[in-house]
């Protein structure tokens, strides 16, 4: 009974997003990252868990909010789906801009997955990203947002993405990916961070002595939270849903809020650190 109550006791994390070279119109800017609903997935009571986290993400007061993929496993609640993405889509004044996952590809070693019609989001005001960018202004100030799908069936093209990259010292630049490896094919200052989401933090953990094996994914290179890739800010989200079991333990399910932090000397500490 915990591991079902543990599934939706969806948590709040704040991190810092340090970009002291972007203009000072972001400063204060917040985002937050949303990631694998698994909507439609049975069993499971993931449609609960996201209204909690649509809650707690409107709470937030966001500008922008970023869905790093796996909307949905199959049409069961669909329409609820829909709804919640277009509250999201009406609260955030700069938008909500998504990738796909593999889910929604219908790619997923999980039974009866179905793939995610693309349409049935983009009708909620998401706009999706199929690797390509897209530009917000804040002011005199731009964030740039580049869209990578899905690597597990081969749908990731980052080459177009860097090419379209604003470089220009004061533009905020955000890479969004389902898979977190794609952060390993760009370059240290290409973007500001990285965010991605997939291996939902484990899902199920074992906490031993010094350090936790994660079941979801017992390989996964970049498992959960903040990590300096080679000069390269990663943050991968545990998400928000469960996929084959619908439980979890000793790894709440989050949603994260980015507070900015432009146009003045970066805190100690590297990017991405607790608030």
């Amino acid at each position: 009974m915990y591991m079902l109550h543990e599934a939706q006791w969806v948590r709040r994390v704040d991190r810092r997003l340090e970009a002291p070279a972007a203009a000072a119109d972001l400063r204060g800017l917040t985002i937050v990252q949303l990631s694998d609903f698994h909507v439609g997935f049975r069993p499971s009571f993931n449609l609960r868990a996201l209204r909690k986290a649509v809650a707690l993400a409107l709470a937030a007061r966001p500008g922008l909010v970023l869905i790093s993929g796996d909307f949905a496993c199959g049409p069961h609640g669909s329409a609820e789906l829909q709804h919640l993405l277009r509250r999201l889509a009406d609260a955030a004044a700069l938008g909500v801009f998504a990738v796909l996952g593999n889910h929604d590809h219908g790619d997923s070693k999980a039974p009866f997955v179905m793939p995610t019609d693309p349409r049935l989001i983009e009708a909620c005001g998401v706009r999706l990203l199929d690797n390509e960018t897209a530009s917000v202004t804040v002011g005199a100030a731009t964030v740039q947002i580049g869209g990578v799908d899905d690597t597990d069936g081969g749908h990731d093209d980052l080459p177009p993405v860097l090419a379209a990259l604003d470089r220009r010292p004061g533009v905020l630049r955000i890479l969004l990916t389902h898979h977190a490896e794609v952060v390993l094919q760009a370059a240290p200052g290409d973007f500001h961070v990285t965010l991605a989401g997939d291996t939902h933090g484990g899902q199920i953990c074992l906490p031993l002595p010094g350090r936790r094996i994660l079941l979801s994914d017992l390989s996964a290179t970049f498992a959960e939270g903040a990590y300096d890739v080679g000069g390269r800010q990663l943050y991968v989200t545990r998400g928000v849903g469960t996929s084959m079991l619908p439980l979890r333990a000793f790894c709440r399910p989050e949603i994260v809020v980015f507070h900015v932090e432009a146009g003045a000397p970066a805190a100690a500490g590297a990017a991405g650190a607790p608030a």
